[in-house]
Parts: structure tokens; C-alpha cells; sequence
């Protein structure tokens, strides 16, 4: 007997005339907003769009150890038609020119017309395939590890998709439009919370920290083309004591609020399993970024003070880091991605004080995780040198490594500090830290 799943996007489900049964170990997905039903793996998971982008869809996640990485966004371009398609990719040649990508025309497996877009930046390379249906424009994005072309996954993915009639217009979901749902705040049972959190960090930071231009270029590891930070530039950690993941639970050692540990979720620590991109020019270099565990709705700052340079929703190739902040600081940047909602104050051109001002809340928006219940946390990392694509998301550079973590609680960790807390100079997967 064949074991599937049929999973349906939508309440109400039409499938359509050749829909293919799922093989043993397959889960049928059909969603009937989008107009699309496909086979995947079992193992593979979904996750659909929360709010109303300028297309709508849902992501499609393959198991990695311990983690989930992206493979695709299916979506409907519900405000454009089958006659948009050529004009559609001619803008996207033109927004991704810097990177020179590649123009290519697909046949998919029932005859129909595609043209794909590749190599194209994002957290993995990523390539754009346009089709039709009808009347209807279908944008299906493809993350995949090759930087040139795409991979043996999304030509699969691409076989099995079947494409048929929506079941209802993407405007009767009354999603909220995404600009409208980037900042936000938490719930009023955790605003006081959040509040006092943020006022016991700041009361730490003994000394002014003005606006101050970081110059001192990281030191190039003669032996790889990673870096790590020079011994006179540190950073912070991103959370406060309203991070409580820990506290509370069956971890008995740290049942204090305040507390992460490094890559505790045991997702990715730095150097190693799953953020491991470096040396890459056209692709987001992670092999220094961590991801902190933090309970929805637990503040977060940038990694060092700094001009706000991007402030929103991931686009293209970077919708798996959902609402997400990048703070500039000289050649060097904070990313921290994954927030439930970002503050009023973080936008475009805004300075940030990041000893004591929020710049968001922990989430799990973009990415999902194998494990449901430790999916909300904080990915965060600095980078040195990247590009910006023509809406403003960083690639490129490289990612870098901390000489030292500036704490505040943390009882002088490491290394003493003259105003208060102290450093984190040694890292290790699943070391303790408190802020």
C-alpha cells in the first residue's frame, strides 16, 4: 500500500485533470488560491505566504540536518497576465543587471512555454522561471547550490508541477499588504515585558556611544578568503533579559531570563552545518552567522550601532529570511532576520543606537525549521564588503568572524570591560551566554 499525504493549501480543493497520485513516501500539495498542485517528498514542508506581496504564494522547505532549507516559492503574479510574461522578465534582466544573469528558454513537461532567469543573488543562487496558464503569469523561484544554473531539484520541482483554475481571487483572502506589515509591536501582555527589558539593557551601558564611523578593515585569513574582525572592533549580543527560550523549561542549569546559547536550537553555529556560504560574489556569505534561540516576540538589536540600509520583507531571492533589518556601519553590516515585526523607529537612513534601541522582535517569518516548537530565533551575522541588489538587500562580501562579543549581564565572561559586562572571546556550539 502507497503511504501520501494530501495536503491542500486552501479549504476548498480542485484537482486538476492529470494531477499526478504521489509516489510511496509523497505528499500531494494542492493550493487552490495559487492555481498549482504538485508531489513532493514527504519529509518536505510548506509554509504560505503571512501577508499580501506584489505575487502570492508559499515556499516550498527540503530537510537539511537539522534545519530546513529553501527550495522554492510557487506563486500567482495575480496582478499580471499571460501577456505580462516576456515584459516581466525583460524587468527582471534589467533590475539584476549588475550580476549579468542568464536568459533562458525552458519547455516544461506538458509542452507549455517558460523562461527563466539564473543566477540571480540571494541567501543560495537563485534563478526566476515565468510560465502561464490561461490567462494567468506564475513566477516560480528556485533556490538551488549551483552558482551557474539550475539545479537537478528545481528541474524536478519544475516536472511536477500541474497548473490549474483557482478556486478563488487572491484579493478575497484579505491578507494585509506587505508594506503594511513590516513594523508592528508586541502584544500588550509582553509590551511591559519588552519595555523593562529594554531599559534594564540600557542602564548597563555606562558611556555615551555617539554616532562613530567604524574604519578598521577585518584581517584576511591568509590561508581562505574568510576574515575575521580586528581585535579593536567587538559587537553585542542581540537579545535582553526578555529572551526567555530558556528559562522556566527543563533547562534547570539556566532558568533565568536573559539567557541563548550558541546555535542551542542546533540549527547553525558559526563555521559550520547549515550557514556555511562563503567566498561567494553573488550570494549571501553566512559562514559566521548563528542562529540564537529567542521566543517570539523577544527584543532584538543590530550587532553595532549604525545607519538603518534596509528595513522590510526579503524579496526574490532572499524570502527566506522574512522581515529582516541590515544596519551599516562603514563597509561593515548587521543582518538579523526572521522578526515578527520591526520597530517604528528602524527605517531606511535612521541611525541606531544599538546598545539600548529595539530593532525588531524574534520570529520564525521567512524560514521554517524541522522543529516546529524551537522555531522562532534570532539569525544574525556581520559582514564586511558586500553589494546591494537594486532594491537594497546585500550579497556578496564576506561574512565575520567576532574577535570579541560585547555582554552586559553576563558577569565578565571572558574578558573585564570598563563600563560594565564584559566580552565573549571563545565560541563553541552550544556555549551558554547571557547578555
Amino acid at each position: 500500500m502507497k503511504a501520501f499525504i494530501v495536503f491542500s493549501l486552501s479549504a476548498c480543493v480542485a484537482t486538476a485533470p492529470g494531477t499526478p497520485a504521489p509516489a510511496e513516501d509523497e505528499q500531494l500539495v494542492i493550493d487552490g488560491e495559487v492555481g498549482v498542485a504538485l508531489a513532493i517528498p514527504a519529509t518536505w514542508q510548506i509554509k504560505k505566504d503571512p501577508v499580501l506581496f506584489d505575487t502570492h504564494g508559499f515556499l516550498v522547505f527540503a530537510p537539511e540536518p537539522e534545519h530546513a532549507d529553501a527550495v522554492a516559492r510557487i506563486a500567482l503574479a495575480y496582478q499580471a497576465s499571460a501577456r505580462d510574461l516576456d515584459q516581466a522578465v525583460a524587468t527582471k534582466l534589467e533590475q539584476y543587471a549588475a550580476v549579468q544573469p542568464e536568459r533562458r528558454e525552458l519547455t516544461l513537461a506538458d509542452g507549455r512555454r517558460a523562461v527563466a532567469v539564473i543566477g540571480l543573488p540571494g541567501t543560495h543562487p537563485y534563478s526566476v522561471v515565468y510560465t502561464s496558464d490561461g490567462d494567468r503569469l506564475y513566477e516560480i523561484g528556485l533556490w538551488s547550490h549551483d552558482d551557474t544554473a539550475l539545479d537537478a531539484r528545481g528541474q524536478d520541482l519544475l516536472r511536477r508541477i500541474v497548473f490549474e483554475a483557482p478556486t478563488q481571487r487572491i484579493e478575497a483572502l484579505h491578507l494585509v499588504p506587505a508594506v503594511q506589515a513590516v513594523y508592528g509591536a508586541p502584544p500588550s501582555d509582553l509590551a511591559r515585558q519588552s519595555a523593562n527589558a529594554s531599559a534594564l539593557r540600557a542602564a548597563y551601558v555606562r558611556e555615551p556611544h555617539l554616532h562613530q564611523e567604524i574604519t578598521t578593515p577585518p584581517d584576511r585569513d591568509p590561508y581562505s578568503c574568510g576574515f575575521t574582525a580586528p581585535s579593536d572592533l567587538y559587537w553585542q549580543l542581540q537579545w535582553d533579559d526578555s529572551n526567555t527560550f530558556y528559562s522556566g523549561s527543563w533547562y534547570s542549569l539556566r532558568n533565568t531570563p536573559g539567557w541563548s546559547a550558541q546555535s542551542g536550537n542546533y540549527g547553525s553555529w558559526w563555521g559550520t552545518n547549515f550557514h556555511v556560504g562563503l567566498c561567494y560574489a553573488y550570494r549571501l556569505n553566512q559562514y559566521y552567522a548563528n542562529d540564537w534561540p529567542a521566543q517570539y516576540w523577544a527584543n532584538a538589536y543590530a550587532a553595532f550601532s549604525g545607519w538603518v540600509e534596509w528595513a522590510g520583507w526579503g524579496t526574490d531571492g532572499f524570502a527566506s529570511l522574512g522581515r529582516y533589518v541590515v544596519v551599516r556601519n562603514g563597509e561593515y553590516r548587521s543582518l538579523t532576520a526572521h522578526l515578527m515585526a520591526i520597530n517604528s523607529g528602524i527605517y531606511w537612513g535612521a541611525w541606531v543606537d544599538a546598545y539600548s534601541q529595539i530593532i525588531g522582535w524574534a520570529g520564525d517569518t521567512g524560514e521554517y525549521y524541522a522543529y516546529d516548537d524551537w522555531a522562532p530565533h534570532l539569525h544574525a551575522r556581520v559582514a564586511w564588503g558586500e553589494s546591494l541588489t537594486w532594491n537594497g538587500q546585500p550579497y556578496g562580501g564576506e561574512s565575520v568572524r567576532p574577535a570579541a562579543l560585547r555582554c552586559f549581564a553576563c558577569n565578565d565572561y571572558d574578558v573585564a570591560a570598563n563600563s560594565g559586562g564584559g566580552w565573549y572571546t571563545v565560541y563553541y556550539h552550544g556555549r551558554w551566554m547571557k547578555y
